[in-house]
């Protein structure tokens, strides 16, 4: 029977990798969040107000942000609970800070763009409580029995 013996170095080779796609991916969401034009023209999306211009910057642009934030920080062998809590709230993150650009770059955010605004802050601090719960469990001692 052989076993398999990791290689010298290959043990950070993947989380290197991974933190350097989602780098790569975040910045793409980056690029996606300041052109807007490029998002509703690629997509044949509607871009005549004010408010769909924030949504294109938030919706495309903010998510990929998010998801590249979220590759980037994936800790390795984290529980599903953790990994579905940083994926959402990596990915309400990425998407506020679309909106956030979008009020500041665009103006005229109306009554439903600051609600979705809040409710994705609310979100993601909702998640990164969760992650925060999930990490002190992790770092308690076994209960003495």
């Amino acid at each position: 029977m052989t076993s398999f013996v990791t290689p010298p170095g290959y043990a950070h080779a993947m989380p290197r990798t991974r933190m350097i796609a989602g780098l790569a991916l975040a910045a793409v969401g980056v690029a996606l969040v300041f052109s807007p034009m490029f998002v509703a023209s690629a997509l044949n999306r509607p871009h005549g107000t004010h408010a769909e211009l924030i949504n294109l910057r938030a919706t495309w642009g903010g998510s990929v942000l998010g998801l590249g934030a979220f590759i980037a920080w994936l800790p390795a062998g984290a529980a599903r609970r953790v990994w579905v809590a940083g994926l959402v709230g990596w990915a309400m993150t990425g998407i506020a800070v679309g909106r956030a650009v979008g009020f500041i770059l665009d103006g005229g955010p109306d009554t439903l763009q600051w609600a979705y605004l809040v409710a994705e802050i609310v979100i993601a601090v909702a998640c990164a409580g969760v992650v925060r719960r999930a990490h002190r469990r992790s770092e308690e001692p076994p209960p003495k029995g």
